[in-house]
């Protein structure tokens, strides 16, 4: 599976808030950071447990994360860096109001027994 492939099923893991998904495309052997808007989520069970349930699941009853130009830059045979635009489509829990954002994300993995991500880093633009 390539690393395209990988941004898919996040996106995928996002859209459909497959926790069991989620977790299967994150390190669990080396230390794991995500920054999103204003917030550092800090370990493998906190960027589940805080960003993807208790923000994402939280927040919103549906969201489509759409990621655009996904450029993979390897920096060894078992390091690589993926940037790529995106925009999102989503459905308030709070309101039921349609919601979206754009912006940059980059995603640092790390090849283990497969691909698993190491750092993700997203912002609006």
């Amino acid at each position: 599976m390539t690393l395209e492939d990988k941004v898919r099923l996040y996106c995928e893991a996002i859209h459909t808030q497959d926790t069991d998904l989620f977790r299967t495309l994150w390190s669990e052997q080396l230390p794991c950071t995500l920054i999103s808007v204003g917030t550092v989520f800090t370990g493998y069970d906190a960027i589940v447990q805080d960003f993807l349930i208790g923000g994402i699941q939280a927040a919103y009853e549906r969201i489509n994360l759409i990621p655009e130009k996904i450029d993979v830059t390897y920096r060894d045979a078992d390091c690589a860096i993926v940037t790529f635009s995106y925009h999102t489509e989503c459905i308030r829990r709070k309101d039921h109001a349609p919601y979206g954002i754009a912006g940059v994300e980059t995603q640092v993995w790390r090849l283990e027994d497969d691909w698993r991500m190491i750092h993700l880093h997203y912002s609006k633009v």
